[in-house]
């Protein structure tokens, strides 16, 4: 039995961007503030903690926006945007491997698939949907459940463990359930909760980073590494 959390941005899919675009976007609507995420780098973070770390970036010697109680509104709008940008981009791709070996292990009695990611759930859905991957991550831990990255991933767990007991009879064990994803901060929220960690070259970071940030196994990406992650994850 073996659970898998998959993260979505560079690990599943590539956007082209079209995150940064919808940020920028609903920035510039609500606080007149053009390009704020110029500086920010978003690689394996959360959407509320991207959100707090272009407040905190605003210069001291310009008119600051105080940073709201609040974030339901910025990402109401940056899902408006979001949703846009997905809809007209031209560089969105499923990463290579992917839709193939989604099906596969979709199939198998043996395997739940969920996500660990850190967009909130809308926003994870919506960028799922263009490569109708939806269809196989009926849950997960997002970054609306979390702005910690270790405790969404703890989410995403319990939930599988709940479904495992209900179809298996047992709760799984740590070493029954893998982190999946393509920077270090994946691999090290994976760590911190106790699990293991697989790492995917398919975005800024390569599998020797990966591999040193510590993942039980990092390969270039999910179709040459395909092997090699089912018998890290002991799928045969």
């Amino acid at each position: 039995m073996t659970l898998l959390l998959f993260d979505i941005d560079q690990t599943l899919i590539s956007t082209g961007g079209a995150g940064i675009r919808a940020l920028d976007r609903a920035f510039n609507k609500l606080f007149s503030i053009e390009n704020a995420m110029v500086g920010i780098l978003p690689h394996g973070k959360t959407d509320p903690g991207i959100i707090r770390e272009i407040f905190n970036s605003l210069p001291e010697n310009s008119v600051r926006v105080g940073i709201p109680t609040s974030y339901a509104p910025i990402l109401e709008t940056y899902l408006e945007f979001l949703q846009d940008e997905i809809t007209r981009t031209g560089s969105y791709r499923v990463l290579p491997g992917i839709s193939s070996l989604l099906a596969s292990l979709a199939a198998r009695p043996d395997v739940l698939l969920g996500l660990a990611t850190g967009n909130i759930e809308a926003g994870a859905r919506i960028k799922l949907a263009r490569g109708n991957l939806n269809q196989y991550f009926l849950f997960g831990g997002f970054g609306s459940d979390s702005e910690k990255r270790a405790e969404l991933v703890r989410h995403g767990m319990e939930i599988g463990s709940k479904l495992a007991l209900s179809r298996w009879g047992r709760r799984l064990q740590p070493h029954e359930i893998f982190v999946i994803g393509d920077t270090p901060l994946d691999i090290a929220a994976g760590l911190e909760a106790g699990l293991m960690t697989v790492g995917v070259a398919t975005g800024k970071y390569s599998v020797a980073e990966l591999a040193a940030a510590g993942a039980n196994v990092a390969v270039s990406d999910l179709e040459q590494g395909r092997d090699q992650f089912l018998r890290t994850t002991r799928i045969v």
